[in-house]
């Protein structure tokens, strides 16, 4: 705790002018050349989509999750969920996208995702990332006006706050690692801690963040993703996805590529790949069932998006990664 405590000053309180600098690594999908954030046509050879989380079995009187995960690689499409997530990257990089503003993440790097904020990450081989998800009921229980505060999504430009804010995040999960006896007290001490930074060090001065989306355009994107997570398995008609939201399918087409920088059918196509691309990697079913399983029904398009993003075929990749 003595890292932490002596960013207060004498008064007990942090300087008046923490949490009033500009938010860090700002940019553009042009900073992230060839990222799957860019649609379909994957440049990068990233490593196959394989998660092995570790410790990602929550206590229930923590009231939040904590995990970390190490991969060869993760390919996570746009999603989003009500949880403050707390990002903290220990080895490796990974490319987030947040809304509209893409975010170039590296060893010791750290990013705040807002509640409902739209996110896709992409994190690169040998990449270690420690993960903290803030449920919305608790962060509404303990900060009032939690509806109308939005955070940062990384550096407030203050080494001060930005150390303390990692030395929170890095006690947090070897507390939880460890769990030694009545681990809660601490565990909940530092969440706590690191509550009170976000709100007084990285808190956004009110209307600023969120992207170029109101609230509307945001709950209808939101009601769309939920609904093809749903149905992806099965037959989805941009027709049916428009009636989700009460929008006519034109108006439709041009509203979610405008929002959301592919067609629908390129999202549809990127949530179906990601689920075949995991099951090639972690089990022995043929490529073939597969594709009928997660409503892939294109082989040939299939091959081609795999090849262009692993720059080699389904078999051949599955066979590199059992070591066969």
């Amino acid at each position: 705790m003595e890292v932490f405590m002596k960013y207060y000053n004498e008064a007990g309180h942090f300087p008046s002018n923490w949490g009033e600098k500009e938010i860090g690594y700002q940019g553009t999908s042009d900073s992230c050349p060839g990222s799957y954030f860019d649609g379909i046509q994957v440049k990068e050879s990233f490593s196959p989509v394989v998660y092995t989380h570790e410790n990602i079995q929550v206590e229930p009187d923590i009231q939040v999750r904590c995990f970390s995960y190490e991969d060869a690689g993760i390919l996570v499409p746009r999603h989003w969920h009500n949880s403050l997530e707390i990002l903290y990257i220990e080895a490796g990089d990974m490319d987030l996208l947040v809304n509209d503003l893409s975010i170039r993440l590296e060893k010791g790097d750290f990013a705040i995702i807002n509640s409902r904020d739209i996110h896709a990450t992409s994190s690169s081989e040998h990449s270690r990332i420690d993960v903290l998800q803030i449920p919305y009921q608790f962060l509404k229980k303990h900060i009032p006006d939690f509806d109308r505060i939005r955070f940062m999504n990384g550096s407030c430009g203050e080494a001060r706050s930005d150390e303390a804010l990692v030395y929170c995040l890095k006690e947090i999960q070897e507390i939880y690692i460890r769990k030694p006896y009545c681990y809660q007290l601490h565990f909940t001490s530092l969440l706590y801690e690191l509550l009170f930074l976000c709100v007084n060090c990285f808190r956004l001065p009110a209307g600023e963040g969120g992207g170029s989306l109101n609230d509307e355009e945001r709950a209808r994107l939101i009601t769309v993703m939920d609904y093809v997570n749903a149905h992806y398995q099965e037959s989805i008609s941009l027709r049916d996805a428009a009636a989700q939201v009460a929008l006519n399918p034109e108006y439709f087409c041009r509203f979610f590529k405008k929002n959301m920088g592919m067609t629908f059918l390129e999202f549809v196509n990127q949530v179906r790949f990601s689920h075949i691309c995991e099951d090639i990697l972690r089990t022995d079913t043929s490529i073939t069932e597969l594709l009928v399983r997660h409503g892939f029904t294109n082989y040939k398009l299939f091959r081609r998006m795999f090849y262009e993003k692993y720059g080699c075929t389904p078999s051949a990749k599955r066979k590199e990664t059992s070591g066969k």
